[in-house]
């Protein structure tokens, strides 16, 4: 007999299956507006981030630049997008 996890919605679509996969969360970290990075082993899979901004706009001129990520399999690493001006300089937070 097969073993496994099969989940459907109220109207009897199959949601997920135990052949698909499913994201696990392995840290998180509060982006304050600096570049910066988090050494962590993600070699064990397919890494992804997720980015949830604070807001969107700070400022009315909309110079708010926002977080460049990469990943590696010893961790991950940001820094921020040039802005076209320092004036008013607002970076996006999250």
């Amino acid at each position: 007999m097969t073993a496994g996890l099969q989940i459907w919605n109220a109207s009897g679509q199959l949601m997920l299956d135990a052949t698909q996969r499913i994201g696990r969360i392995k840290g998180s970290h509060y982006l304050d507006g600096n570049g910066g990075s988090v050494g962590m082993d993600l070699s064990d899979g397919t890494p992804f981030w997720s980015f949830q901004p604070d807001f969107l706009f700070a400022h009315i001129n909309g110079n708010s630049p926002v977080p460049v990520v990469s990943i590696s399999s010893t961790g991950v690493s940001w820094t921020y997008s040039t802005p076209p001006t320092q004036s008013f300089l607002v970076p996006i937070k999250g």
